[in-house]
């Protein structure tokens, strides 16, 4: 599978769980190489934002969701959930 299609299958799985969660997603990036892949989720929630335990609740979330998939083996790509910021 290409990095492409990745990226665009974790696009799909981030917004489909960041909508259960009430949770925007923003971008999703992925970089890397054969099994050293980084995933890099980058989300929100309004009015206030999204909080750190939401974060982490959507990392876990999604990791199993890419093991699931079998789009990435574990132990072959590190996920990062973070918010755009402040502004």
């Amino acid at each position: 599978m290409f990095i492409e299609d990745i990226t665009k299958r974790i696009e799909e799985l981030s917004g489909e769980i960041g909508r259960q969660m009430g949770v925007d997603l923003i971008k999703v990036k992925v970089g890397g190489r054969t099994n050293d892949f980084q995933v890099q989720v980058t989300a929100d929630k309004r009015p206030c934002g999204i909080t750190v335990g939401e974060c982490a609740i959507l990392n876990k979330a999604l990791v199993a969701a890419i093991g699931q998939e079998g789009l990435l083996a574990p132990g072959t790509f590190s996920l990062e959930v973070s918010s755009p910021g402040i502004e």
